[in-house]
Protein backbone atom coordinates (compact mmCIF):
# COMPACT_ATOMS: atom_id res chain seq x y z
CA UNK A 1 0.00 0.00 0.00
CA UNK A 2 1.24 3.42 -0.87
CA UNK A 3 0.40 6.69 0.81
CA UNK A 4 -2.24 7.64 -1.78
CA UNK A 5 -4.22 4.44 -1.07
CA UNK A 6 -4.01 5.05 2.66
CA UNK A 7 -5.20 8.66 2.34
CA UNK A 8 -7.98 7.52 0.00
CA UNK A 9 -9.23 5.16 2.70
CA UNK A 10 -8.81 7.63 5.56
CA UNK A 11 -10.82 10.46 3.99
CA UNK A 12 -14.25 8.67 4.00
CA UNK A 13 -13.71 7.57 7.59
CA UNK A 14 -12.75 11.11 8.58
CA UNK A 15 -15.81 12.59 6.87
CA UNK A 16 -18.13 10.03 8.48
CA UNK A 17 -16.56 10.75 11.87
CA UNK A 18 -17.04 14.48 11.42
CA UNK A 19 -20.65 14.05 10.31
CA UNK A 20 -21.70 11.59 12.99
CA UNK A 21 -19.33 12.81 15.68
CA UNK A 22 -19.79 16.55 15.35
CA UNK A 23 -22.39 16.98 12.64
CA UNK A 24 -25.41 15.54 14.41
CA UNK A 25 -24.84 17.49 17.64
CA UNK A 26 -24.33 20.63 15.55
CA UNK A 27 -27.59 19.93 13.71
CA UNK A 28 -29.32 19.39 17.05
CA UNK A 29 -28.02 22.74 18.31
CA UNK A 30 -29.18 24.42 15.12
CA UNK A 31 -32.62 22.83 15.47
CA UNK A 32 -32.88 24.01 19.06
CA UNK A 33 -31.86 27.51 18.01
CA UNK A 34 -34.51 27.54 15.28
CA UNK A 35 -37.20 26.61 17.82
CA UNK A 36 -36.04 29.17 20.38
CA UNK A 37 -37.67 32.55 20.40
CA UNK A 38 -36.13 35.88 21.21
CA UNK A 39 -35.32 36.13 24.92
CA UNK A 40 -34.10 38.84 27.19
CA UNK A 41 -32.94 39.12 30.79
CA UNK A 42 -34.92 41.46 33.00
CA UNK A 43 -33.37 43.73 35.60
CA UNK A 44 -34.03 41.19 38.35
CA UNK A 45 -32.23 38.44 36.38
CA UNK A 46 -35.23 36.53 35.03
CA UNK A 47 -35.17 35.25 31.48
CA UNK A 48 -38.33 36.17 29.58
CA UNK A 49 -39.37 35.28 26.06
CA UNK A 50 -40.04 38.41 24.05
CA UNK A 51 -41.12 36.79 20.82
CA UNK A 52 -41.65 33.18 19.76
CA UNK A 53 -40.02 31.65 16.71
CA UNK A 54 -41.45 32.41 13.29
CA UNK A 55 -43.37 29.78 11.34
CA UNK A 56 -40.45 29.34 8.95
CA UNK A 57 -37.98 28.88 11.81
CA UNK A 58 -40.28 26.28 13.39
CA UNK A 59 -40.57 24.41 10.09
CA UNK A 60 -36.79 24.41 9.62
CA UNK A 61 -36.31 23.23 13.21
CA UNK A 62 -38.76 20.36 12.78
CA UNK A 63 -37.14 19.35 9.48
CA UNK A 64 -33.72 19.30 11.15
CA UNK A 65 -35.06 17.09 13.96
CA UNK A 66 -36.67 14.78 11.39
CA UNK A 67 -33.31 14.42 9.62
CA UNK A 68 -31.61 13.60 12.93
CA UNK A 69 -34.31 11.02 13.72
CA UNK A 70 -33.92 9.33 10.31
CA UNK A 71 -30.12 9.21 10.63
CA UNK A 72 -30.39 7.63 14.09
CA UNK A 73 -32.88 5.00 12.84
CA UNK A 74 -30.65 4.19 9.84
CA UNK A 75 -27.66 3.88 12.18
CA UNK A 76 -29.52 1.46 14.46
CA UNK A 77 -30.67 -0.60 11.48
CA UNK A 78 -27.13 -0.62 10.09
CA UNK A 79 -25.77 -1.96 13.36
CA UNK A 80 -28.52 -4.59 13.55
CA UNK A 81 -28.44 -5.67 9.89
CA UNK A 82 -26.93 -9.13 10.63
CA UNK A 83 -29.43 -9.73 13.43
CA UNK A 84 -32.31 -8.70 11.17
CA UNK A 85 -31.06 -11.11 8.49
CA UNK A 86 -30.81 -13.92 11.03
CA UNK A 87 -34.29 -13.36 12.51
CA UNK A 88 -36.31 -12.35 9.44
CA UNK A 89 -34.26 -13.49 6.46
CA UNK A 90 -34.44 -9.93 5.06
CA UNK A 91 -31.06 -8.67 3.87
CA UNK A 92 -31.30 -5.02 4.88
CA UNK A 93 -28.99 -2.73 2.86
CA UNK A 94 -27.89 -5.82 0.87
CA UNK A 95 -24.73 -6.09 2.98
CA UNK A 96 -25.57 -8.44 5.85
CA UNK A 97 -23.42 -11.51 6.30
CA UNK A 98 -20.42 -10.06 4.41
Amino acid sequence: MNIVDIIGKIIPVLLAGLFFGAGLPALYALGMRMLAGTTEYTADGRLVEIEGPSALAKAVGYIIFAIIFVVIIIGILWIAKDFILHITGFNLFGLAGK
